[in-house]
């Protein structure tokens, strides 16, 4: 397993007003990783000890990773009380060992916005492997691509993972479960894993040797992904996930475009498939009144009333690999590049007398029947966008407001900057065109 630094500048914005990491910090943390390449068998030996002194935590966790993955890939069909279950014990075995890391504070916390947008810390990323049903949808997704992939192989399967977070929880409980399951060999595949917060390297550090998977490590990389160069490695399969509802604040489009261009032509992007859709809506009847009582939310239990009383405008974006290499552009400055995405017409007939809400509806193609549906997952939730006012006039006007009326058409953008996210502007309407 080798490690990689690269200390290329962003420029931070660190949370709660906080100074940049002190140097003396960086310099540590970069000692810690060039220690491991100048001297590998070292820092093996000290992580046998430290294995040998948690072995009963270490077999806890294997438990925890095969009981969860089984979970997931189990034939029967979703049992989310289960599930929840299995992940939650699975995330408190991994926090148990990412806080005995001995991981700085500052390094956990540190939270910051790059060019291609916010760089979440470590303490925020870990919650990721609770969310159920994103975590079941990956996991079995990238187990038919590992599948399909090896079945069309000869050589070894090159997996990497951009932006993988402190605990990779998309990709390393499945790699655990097959050595402990024996289902593939480590001379089936080579994971490279790739985050920009040494902190959350540390952490991937930690539990691939707590899980025992050194051998299917190709690279742990602490680095901008944006500057990842495979150089002559083939790269089979992509595993990124790095946004937020609406497609908004995260650097994943960015990063999608970056390892589009490295995929092998028979390899896979995953997600497959980001569709971005608009409609509108009465924000209280689809955020408040609709999970009333709910004791759960997911896209199968939205009220088929409330569905019915939005006004679906269209598709506004579609993500795949294809569609990654024939974009329209608009570069502003050296800092914002606007993509442009779909124009929807707002119809005549909307209804006046109640004040309708932009939203931004997400719906992801993990790989072929692997979907990620509105309201399963904390990144495919609707997006309301207040901007945008449709046939009234703001209380309280902002800059930035867009008052737009029926018959108008809104013609989208997506910002490539610091603050990633779909820009709405006015477009003459196919109804008032003629």
């Amino acid at each position: 397993m080798q490690t990689r630094n690269s200390t290329s500048a962003v420029y931070e914005v660190e949370q709660d007003g906080r100074e940049a990491l002190d140097s003396v910090m960086q310099v540590g943390v970069l000692n810690e990783l060039l220690r491991a390449q100048l001297n590998p068998a070292a820092v093996t030996k000290i992580n046998k000890s430290i294995e040998q002194d948690s072995s009963n935590e270490t077999v806890s966790l294997l438990s925890s990773v095969v009981d969860a993955v089984e979970e997931v890939l189990s034939p029967e069909g979703l049992n989310r009380t289960q599930l929840h279950q299995k992940l939650s014990q699975l995330y408190y075995q991994q926090k148990a060992i990412y806080d005995q890391a001995n991981i700085p504070v500052q390094l956990r916390k540190r939270q910051y916005i790059s060019h291609c947008g916010l760089i979440m810390s470590p303490d925020n990323c870990i919650t990721t492997q609770l969310d159920d049903l994103r975590v079941r949808s990956f996991l079995r997704g990238i187990d038919l691509a590992i599948g399909d992939l090896l079945s069309r192989r000869q050589a070894s399967v090159h997996i990497v993972y951009p932006a993988c977070g402190p605990f990779a929880p998309l990709l390393m409980p499945l790699i655990a479960y097959y050595k402990s399951a024996g289902k593939l060999l480590s001379t089936q595949l080579e994971i490279t894993l790739v985050d920009v917060q040494p902190g959350a390297v540390q952490s991937l550090q930690a539990l691939i040797y707590a899980m025992g998977i050194q051998d299917y490590i190709y690279q742990v990389n602490c680095m901008d992904a944006l500057e990842y160069d495979p150089g002559d490695k083939k790269i089979d399969l992509v595993v990124l996930e790095a946004m937020q509802h609406g497609f908004s604040r995260e650097g994943h489009f960015k990063l999608a475009r970056h390892f589009a261009t490295m995929l092998e032509p028979d390899g896979y992007l995953i997600p497959q498939q980001i569709k971005l859709s608009a409609a509108l809506n009465i924000a209280q009847r689809e955020y408040v009144d609709q999970w009333k009582g709910a004791q759960t939310v997911s896209e199968k239990h939205m009220s088929t009333q409330i569905y019915s009383e939005r006004t679906i405008l269209g598709e506004i974006f579609r993500v795949t690999k294809e569609s990654l290499l024939n974009l329209k552009e608009h570069v502003l400055d050296e800092n914002t590049t606007l993509i442009e995405c779909g124009k929807v017409d707002i119809p005549l007939s909307l209804n006046r007398d109640d004040e309708q809400t932009l939203l931004i509806l997400t719906q992801i193609q993990v790989f072929a029947d692997e979907f990620i549906g509105e309201y399963d997952s904390g990144i495919t939730h609707p997006l309301p966008d207040q901007q945008v006012c449709i046939n009234f006039k703001p209380r309280d006007e902002r800059p930035g407001d867009l008052l737009l009326e029926s018959g108008d058409a809104i013609r989208f953008y997506y910002r490539q900057n610091g603050l990633p996210g779909f820009m709405a502007t006015w477009a003459q309407g196919a109804i008032n065109n003629g």
